[in-house]
């Protein structure tokens, strides 16, 4: 692999964005995960933090496909803060889960 100063100059553009695309995918099947669990244990209320984390997904795909389109990688705090949010929704929203149906 070549040094990062003789990489061709659209491959850290496109690793962002793949990057945040396997973001997407990860929250994707979160959320099919949990409309599994919904849909086995009877609890209504999982649909709505499936439908949270389908769009929290989408958020991320959009911001993927945005970096690809970018000239050059930008820092987006505003956007990792939202992953991290989510991230740390989703872990709650699991845990709170195991919890009550054990």
């Amino acid at each position: 692999m070549p040094p990062p100063d003789e990489q061709p100059p659209g491959v850290a553009r496109e690793r962002t964005g793949l990057a945040w695309e396997r973001q997407a995918l990860a929250f994707w099947t979160l959320a099919a995960i949990t409309l599994g669990i919904a849909a086995h244990r009877d609890a209504p209320g999982l649909l709505v933090a499936s439908a949270a984390l389908v769009g929290v997904g989408v958020g991320v795909w959009f911001t993927g496909r945005r970096a690809y389109t970018e000239e050059g990688v930008q820092p987006q705090p505003g956007a990792l803060a939202l992953i991290a949010l989510a991230t740390a929704v989703a872990a709650l929203v699991a845990a709170v889960v195991v919890v009550v149906h054990l």
